[in-house]
């Protein structure tokens, strides 16, 4: 009878080992920076504020130069307010899809994310542009440190007018 009830709690001890290891590997994000960047965009998507508050380093800023050529402006973001609009939105209403992405590593825990964009609105393009992450490596993974975007309204022209894949100089 004693080794049956050893072997049923050892038993039991792996199983719950082995789910805690599958739950926390849920948690974790993704190891790489564009990882952690498309783990964003799928919790902006979801509107899901918790993903994006794990995401976001304590110290993340944003800027976005927005508007018309000729009327542009600086919107500046905090990681409150951002993780604030997330948790306002239905899901679906907000969708950023990459048209292209480049991606650069410090081996010491800095990375570079660059994006061509294009940004949904309730299911409809509304803009695009170039997107620019600055990424640090924690122990809980890569966190957003920074953004930085050009935001240029489509008005129903087409995104290679808008936002040609080779900005000019």
């Amino acid at each position: 009878m004693q080794k049956t009830v050893s072997s049923i709690l050892l038993s039991l001890v792996l199983c719950l080992g082995a789910y805690v290891s599958r739950a926390k590997a849920a948690e974790v994000p993704d190891q790489s920076p564009l990882g952690a960047i498309e783990r964003l965009h799928q919790a902006m998507r979801d509107a899901d504020a918790k993903t994006v508050d794990l995401l976001l380093h304590a110290n993340y800023q944003g800027l976005s130069l927005q508007g018309a050529k000729q009327s542009r402006h600086v919107f500046v973001d905090t990681r409150d307010r951002a993780v604030s609009d997330i948790a306002k939105l239905k899901p679906g209403e907000w969708e950023v899809r990459f048209l292209s992405t480049a991606t650069r590593v410090d081996p010491n825990g800095l990375a570079h994310v660059w994006a061509r964009y294009v940004f949904l609105y309730k299911g409809a393009l509304d803009h695009c542009g170039f997107e620019s992450y600055g990424l640090f490596k924690t122990s809980e993974g890569w966190k957003v440190i920074s953004f930085a975007d050009t935001d240029n309204p489509l008005k129903g022209k087409p995104v290679d007018e808008v936002c040609p894949e080779s900005p000019t100089s």
